[in-house]
């Protein structure tokens, strides 16, 4: 009676032992050479028969020695033809390191009376390369350092230098049409003659600017451009230098080759003084001084004058009497 319990529960550890004997590991990659960082999946299938209760392994960051995971999935469960089920484990890995790698076999635990059995998969390789460095074994070999690559410029970078150039040649254009003016306007203004005699006219003008009082009300620099703009002209007109487009210094040096007593030029050099002084300079000139450098200004006029009108009666009075003796004759 006793044989019979037995016999059955011998024949259900057997069947057990039987079926854990089909427990079949595969461990695959999709691609047993990759470029160094580049991803790989690695996929391990089980197929065992049904009621039998496997333990599979919990990988947490690496897979092995520089073979990182980067990602894993759930496991995904299916029934074959025969009726087996069939587990699907996958891992997408990669790696940093160059070199070739054998990823050990996967396994899987099935608990017996006696203790624990593993079923195991192969050995999986795996090649990583470099990326376009060394040729393959010739990690030993030193390759010079690649220069840098021309950039190839687009519109977008271009364009911005084109306007500035476009906007600097309107600008130059610009600026010499406007300075050509400005010159050929000077040069008609110089070479047009007054109507009146410029004498006249620089004594109207120098009444003009003192009744306007221009330094009584602070305004000194004002005063002393207007005054010696109207010598300027005077000077151009009179003696034919041009005195516009002249320094003081230039415009003394240019009138002492015209002959003038060096006493006639003191109350010019004053005048162009005081006006370079308070023009350029921190420098206030008193009333006395303004109302002299008026003074200074009537005294060349009226000195300059009288020498070429007194010329130019002698020269009327010998025209005159060769006139006479012509019609005597």
């Amino acid at each position: 009676m006793m044989r019979k319990p037995l016999l059955l529960m011998f024949t259900f550890v057997l069947s057990l032992t039987a079926g854990a004997q089909d427990v079949k590991v595969k461990a695959e990659l999709d691609s047993s050479d990759i470029y160094i960082g580049d991803q790989a999946l690695y996929t391990v299938t089980v197929n065992q028969p049904r009621g039998i209760h496997l333990f599979m392994p919990v990988y947490g960051d690496t897979l092995m020695e520089n073979i990182e995971i980067i990602s894993q999935q759930a496991v995904d469960s299916s029934y074959d033809d025969s009726g087996d089920l069939v587990l699907k484990k996958k891992y997408t890995i990669t790696s940093f390191d160059t070199g070739y790698y054998q990823i050990p076999p996967f396994y899987l635990e099935y608990e017996t009376g006696s203790g624990k059995k593993r079923f195991y998969s192969d050995y999986v390789p795996l090649m990583v390369s470099r990326v376009g460095i060394s040729l393959p074994d010739s990690t030993d070999v030193i390759f010079d350092i690649l220069g840098p690559e021309k950039v190839r410029y687009g519109a977008a970078e271009i364009l911005p230098w084109v306007m500035v150039a476009i906007v600097l040649l309107i600008t130059g254009w610009l600026v010499y049409r406007y300075m050509r003016g400005r010159a050929g306007q000077k040069n008609e203004d110089m070479q047009s003659m007054p109507e009146e005699p410029i004498h006249i006219i620089t004594f109207r003008e120098l009444d003009k600017l003192e009744k306007k009082k221009l330094w009584q009300a602070g305004r000194v620099k004002e005063y002393y451009s207007r005054l010696t703009d109207i010598l300027r002209y005077y000077i151009w007109i009179r003696f034919r230098v041009r005195a516009l487009e002249m320094t003081s210094d230039e415009i003394l040096s240019a009138l002492a080759d015209e002959e003038i007593e060096k006493g006639e030029l003191i109350p010019l050099k004053k005048v162009l003084q005081n006006a370079d002084l308070s023009k350029f300079a921190r420098y206030a000139p008193g009333a006395e001084m303004n109302m002299a450098a008026m003074d200074h200004a009537r005294h060349f006029v009226k000195q300059t004058y009288i020498i070429k009108s007194a010329d130019d009666e002698a020269d009327d009075n010998i025209i005159e009497e060769e006139g006479k003796e012509g019609g005597n004759e």
